[in-house]
C-alpha cells in the first residue's frame, strides 16, 4: 500500500494523549490506594516512615512511576500503524491493564520487602526512633531500592533492544516518519535514564563510619552487614603495617518474605583497599580468617583479617569495602559503583 494512502495515517499524538492522559488519573489513583491500604491495615507499623525525608523519597518514586507510564506512548508507535481506529481502543486497554498490573506488582513488592521489614520494631525502639537495622538512614551501598534498580536496568535493556529493532523495521519498511518517531522516543528514554542515574549519584553523600558501625550491602532479597572490629598497627622503617579485622554478618531481620529463612547466601565479590587523604589507594598484601565469599546463613557471622602496608607518612587513611565493579554496576541507578556516586568508608 502506498505510504500516502489515507488508510495508513501518520502518528497522531493528540489521539494518543486523549486516551493515556485520561487513564493516568486512574493509574495514580490505584497506586495511591495500595499505599493507603498498606498504611491503614498495618498502622502504627509505618508511623516512623512519616518523615519529610521518607515522604520526599516517595514523591520521587511517584514521579518515576509516572515517567514509566510514558511507555504507553511508545506502544502507540506500534499500535497506530498496525491497527485501524476501530481496534486501537481495545488494544490500548489491554496495554494499560498489563502496565497497571505490573506497576501494582512492583509497588507492593517494594513495600513488602523493602519498606515493611525496615519498620518492624518494638515500642522501645519506636520511642527511640531506631529501626531494626540501626537507624532510618543506615549506611548502604545503594541509595535507591535495589529491586527497582535491577528491574529498571533490565527494562531499559529490553526497551533499548525493542526500540532499535523497531527503528530498523520501520526504516526498511519505508516508514521514515515512524522510524524517526521511534528514534526520538529512544533518545528521550536514554536521556531520562541517564538523568535519573546522575540525579541519584548527585544526591548520594559520602560517609565515614566509626569503629563498630555497619555498612549494609543489598543482595536483592536480604542484606549483609560489614563492620571493622579491630585494627592493629606496626611501624617498620619507612612503612606501617595495618592488620584490620572485618566482620561479615547476615542480618536475619532484612530477609524478604519470599526467601526461605534458613537458605545460605554466597556474598557477591568484594574489593577491599585503603585510601589516604590524597586519594592514593593501597590493596591488601595478605588476608586470613574466613574468606569474604564464604556462604553464611541468616544470623551467622564471621571475621576476615586483611594486612595492608603503606608509607608511614600518609594521613587520613580510610577503608573502602565495595562490590567488585562490573560493567552493569556503572549504569544501575543508585548503585555505589555507578558513575559519580559517593562512597561509604570505614574510619580506622
Amino acid at each position: 500500500m502506498q505510504e500516502g494512502n489515507p488508510a495508513r495515517p501518520n502518528f497522531s499524538f493528540a489521539e494518543a494523549a486523549r486516551f493515556w492522559e485520561r487513564q493516568r488519573i486512574w493509574y495514580n489513583a490505584v497506586l495511591c490506594a495500595f499505599v493507603v491500604l498498606w498504611v491503614g491495615f498495618t498502622w502504627p507499623h509505618f508511623r516512623p516512615a512519616l518523615t519529610w525525608v521518607v515522604l520526599g523519597k516517595m514523591l520521587v518514586l511517584a514521579l518515576l512511576a509516572n515517567l514509566c507510564y510514558g511507555a504507553g506512548y511508545v506502544a502507540e508507535l506500534f499500535m497506530q500503524p498496525l491497527f485501524s481506529k476501530r481496534y486501537r481502543r481495545p488494544v490500548r486497554w489491554v496495554v494499560w491493564t498489563a502496565g497497571m498490573l505490573a506497576a501494582a506488582l512492583v509497588e507492593n513488592y517494594w513495600i513488602a520487602d523493602e519498606i515493611y521489614p525496615d519498620f518492624n520494631r518494638d515500642s522501645a525502639a519506636l520511642a527511640a526512633g531506631v529501626n531494626d537495622m540501626g537507624n532510618l538512614s543506615m549506611a548502604s551501598n545503594v541509595n535507591f531500592p535495589a529491586p527497582l534498580a535491577v528491574v529498571g536496568f533490565l527494562a531499559g535493556c529490553v526497551g533499548l533492544f525493542v526500540a532499535v529493532a523497531a527503528v530498523l523495521v520501520f526504516w526498511f519498511a519505508r516508514k521514515p516518519k515512524f522510524a524517526r518517531g521511534t528514534a526520538i522516543a529512544l533518545g528521550l528514554g536514554v536521556v531520562l535514564y541517564g538523568g535519573l542515574l546522575l540525579a541519584f549519584s548527585a544526591a548520594s553523600q559520602g560517609k565515614t563510619l566509626a569503629r563498630g558501625q555497619e555498612k549494609y550491602f543489598c543482595e536483592i532479597d536480604c542484606h549483609l552487614a560489614y563492620s571493622i572490629v579491630d585494627v592493629k598497627t606496626h611501624t617498620d622503617g619507612p612503612t606501617s603495617d595495618y592488620l584490620i579485622t572485618l566482620r561479615t554478618r547476615f542480618d536475619e531481620k532484612t530477609i524478604s518474605s519470599q526467601r526461605p529463612k534458613d537458605r545460605a547466601l554466597t556474598p557477591s565479590s568484594r574489593e577491599v583497599r585503603l585510601i589516604d587523604d590524597a586519594g592514593r589507594t593501597y590493596p591488601a598484601v595478605s588476608s586470613g580468617g574466613t574468606g569474604l565469599m564464604t556462604p553464611l546463613r541468616p544470623a551467622e557471622s564471621y571475621t576476615t583479617q586483611f594486612e595492608f602496608r603503606v608509607p608511614k607518612d600518609v594521613s587520613g587513611l580510610r577503608l573502602l569495602l565495595n562490590t567488585a565493579p562490573a560493567w552493569p554496576d556503572h549504569v544501575v541507578i543508585g548503585d555505589e559503583n555507578s558513575w559519580l556516586h559517593e562512597k561509604t568508608y570505614f574510619a580506622l
